[in-house]
């Protein structure tokens, strides 16, 4: 058997060849758009051809390579017969095989996290007839599970089903592969590591230590964050029920910039938050290119369907978010500005900035009684982990449709783990008119290292009106 899984450290992403290397064909399960060539180069490198394209799930974080990858190499696309997608493709049902050489692959119907969702035990009969290990999709994580969000509680039964069904009874030695893991949006609080077994889950996993279905659904239900607005775009996306296109950026004078903007366009600041609060577009949103999940924070934080123009400060910064945005289905990029910041500069159109501070301001700021609202923009996890007293609750992807709740002209701190989250949460929120912001630098994980104070609590009150 070869095995070999492709990790997408921005996204979280995990997909798999696995193939029979005497029998020259190879599976690829859960593609993203945005690796297609690499599947391609390691297929080849290891003499194989990509015979069949499998889905776990209809995924809803990203796009999925199928059809690309199809396109090349001739290949069946293969989805469980509940994914309902309208492009051509091979149904599949609970309990059926797929053989390639001595490598036996059987599908398993594990509704939850979705309703077509399926694991897929691989089994290497050179071996023997037991599985040597399962793909879990979406279903189970390393330290987690799938989250419930198309079905409510209805869908978190139905996990608690599969996972009793399917999953729980295998051999303590399986080895576990997920779709997803650390920094995915598909679950919470996820391991860094890409595999596991069935044993270490069932004694570590949070999820699998509850032994009461009711408790199991209230823990899924439990502080689920909200679905990041490009979700439901996405699965449009997959299904095949909205057309794919690439995006074909072209080169934008100043001036024609400065028209666009004025037609609705926006702008997307690649560039660091330093150097954007330094000076940049007004309107523009900053999501620094190197940020971490920087395609999934873009499709979260612009509005959706809205032409982009992208401000990078090189060519390869271009490349880079136009391939990481068609991951997402970001395809709306109608041109980036040639000469940056220097022409829009020297054409006389205006420019905002955003003072950096330091924690060490910020905290005597705080001392000294002035008047300031400081506003974290971490998830609610990292909140309950330890927060400045007084701050407002607002997470990154809230903070746009939530603008109404601070006052528009009081002086604002912003902070996140290290500072790139709250430059995007304030540009995203000077676009509604809201002045007096400050980028914390360094942020909540500074704040700590210097030794300042943090209260801990039990639950998130959110933000207060118009503080």
């Amino acid at each position: 058997m070869i095995f070999q899984q492709i990790v997408n450290e921005e996204s979280g992403c995990l997909s798999y060849l696995i193939g029979c290397g005497e029998a020259g064909r190879a599976l690829v399960v859960d593609p993203g758009r945005d690796r297609v060539p690499e599947y391609l180069r390691l297929a080849a490198k290891k003499g194989l051809t990509i015979s069949h394209i499998l889905e776990t799930h209809t995924h809803a974080d990203h796009i999925s390579g199928n059809r690309d990858l199809a396109a090349m190499v001739r290949a069946p696309i293969l989805v469980h017969r509940a994914a309902g997608v309208a492009f051509e493709h091979e149904d599949l049902s609970d309990g059926a095989e797929i053989r390639i050489g001595t490598v036996r692959f059987t599908v398993a119907h594990t509704p939850g996290h979705t309703p077509d969702s399926i694991c897929l035990l691989v089994t290497d009969l050179s071996r023997g007839e037991a599985p040597w290990f399962v793909l879990t999709g979406d279903m189970l994580f390393v330290g987690s599970v799938g989250r419930p969000d198309l079905g409510g509680a209805r869908a978190a039964e139905d996990a608690w089903e599969s996972l009793h069904r399917v999953l729980l009874p295998l051999d303590d030695s399986v080895e576990i592969y997920p779709a997803h893991g650390a920094g995915s949006a598909c679950g919470r609080a996820m391991s860094a590591k890409s595999g596991s077994t069935i044993g270490f889950e069932r004694r570590f996993n949070p999820a699998l230590q509850i032994r009461d279905r009711g408790a199991f659904v209230d823990f899924l239900m439990r502080d689920l964050p909200p679905k990041p607005p490009s979700f439901e775009k996405i699965v449009s996306k997959n299904r095949g029920l909205v057309s794919l296109v690439a995006a074909k950026p072209r080169p934008y004078t100043a001036r024609e910039a400065w028209d666009a903007v004025r037609r609705g366009e926006v702008v997307l600041d690649l560039r660091d938050p330093a150097t954007y609060g330094e000076m940049h577009i007004p309107g523009a949103v900053n999501v620094w290119i190197e940020s971490p999940q920087f395609a999934e924070r873009v499709a979260g934080m612009v509005p959706a369907g809205v032409p982009l123009l992208l401000l990078a400060q090189g060519p390869s910064d271009l490349d880079q978010a136009v391939q990481a945005l068609s991951r997402v289905g970001v395809d709306e990029i109608s041109g980036f500005l040639q000469w940056g910041m220097i022409e829009w500069r020297s054409e006389g159109f205006a420019v905002e900035s955003v003072p950096q501070m330091t924690v060490h301001e910020l905290a005597e700021w705080l001392e000294q009684g002035r008047e300031i609202t400081v506003i974290d923009v971490r998830e609610h996890s990292e909140w309950l982990e330890g927060h400045i007293e007084g701050a407002v609750h607002l997470p990154m992807l809230e903070a746009p449709a939530r603008h109404a709740e601070l006052a528009p002209d009081r002086p604002k701190a912003v902070l996140c783990a290290g500072g790139l989250r709250s430059s995007t949460a304030i540009s995203a929120l000077k676009r509604h008119g809201l002045q007096g912001w400050y980028n914390v630098t360094g942020g909540m994980s500074a704040w700590k290292r210097s030794g300042y104070p943090v209260v801990r609590s039990s639950s998130d009150p959110g933000a207060s009106p118009r503080t």
